[in-house]
């Protein structure tokens, strides 16, 4: 298992994240395996029995929230590493409590709870390491999740169109080739919203349509940062669907 984590090309956090898990031993249990995703896929559902820790060790992870009334709600984004599993597996919780579904090809290190658990017990310098992450994190996405339901429907899209842009703007543009559904989707608006706003960012320049295109170049970008509220750059942008 060694040999074949060091034959991917794996971020600096990934890899020192796996020093950690390995400790003294120097080795991962021989029961551990690694999982290719491909894009979109549905690896985890909500109510699932946890039964594995997903390691993410290459790509990119949405979260979705689902409701009986058949809507879907984009609350959350990963990149490597992540750990799928691990706080519901510390707070001995039977399921998971979100569906996760891969945003691109990803790649992971999967194995059963008990053996996890296990490595926490008997590695507390990755138990201490983990637990510092995930209490951090509880509290910068409790904060922002309260300041991102309080925004109005423009700023929250201009929120993620800003987002979206720091991940992808390579050259100082973005495309963003998703349909209206989709963006209903990632940011809890119905498609009539989404037209209405998509319409006056149009408008107000601040976005270029180019047929079922969004783009995005770099000044339309700063408009738009500049559009939100200093408190909700400052508080919101690293921590509300993470890009």
């Amino acid at each position: 298992m060694v040999k074949m984590l060091g034959s991917l090309a794996l971020e600096r956090p990934v890899r020192a994240l796996l020093d950690l898990l390995q400790g003294e031993a120097k080795g991962l249990p021989q029961c551990c395996n690694l999982v290719t995703v491909e894009p979109e896929r549905r690896f985890v559902t909500a109510d699932d029995p946890v039964e594995c820790i997903w390691i993410l060790l290459q790509g990119k992870v949405k979260a979705k929230e689902e409701y009986p009334s058949g809507d879907v709600y984009v609350f959350r984004k990963f990149t490597a590493p992540e750990v799928f599993g691990e706080m519901e597996a510390l707070a001995d919780l039977a399921t998971f409590r979100a569906t996760l579904v891969s945003e691109t090809r990803c790649t992971f290190l999967v194995l059963p709870v008990p053996v996890y658990v296990e490595i926490l017990k008997s590695n507390p310098r990755y138990l201490y390491t983990r637990a510092k992450f995930i209490l951090k994190n509880v509290l910068a996405v409790q904060k922002s999740h309260r300041l991102y339901m309080r925004l109005e429907a423009a700023d929250r899209i201009k929120l993620y169109f800003v987002q979206y842009y720091r991940m992808h703007g390579g050259k100082g543009q973005c495309l963003l080739r998703l349909t209206r559904q989709q963006l209903a989707d990632e940011t809890g608006y119905s498609v009539k919203t989404i037209n209405r706003v998509i319409r006056e960012l149009k408008e107000a320049q601040l976005i270029t349509q180019r047929g079922h295109t969004i783009a995005i170049d770099h000044e339309q970008y700063e408009k738009l940062l500049a559009g939100l509220d200093d408190l909700v750059t400052a508080t919101a942008l690293d921590a509300m669907l993470p890009v």
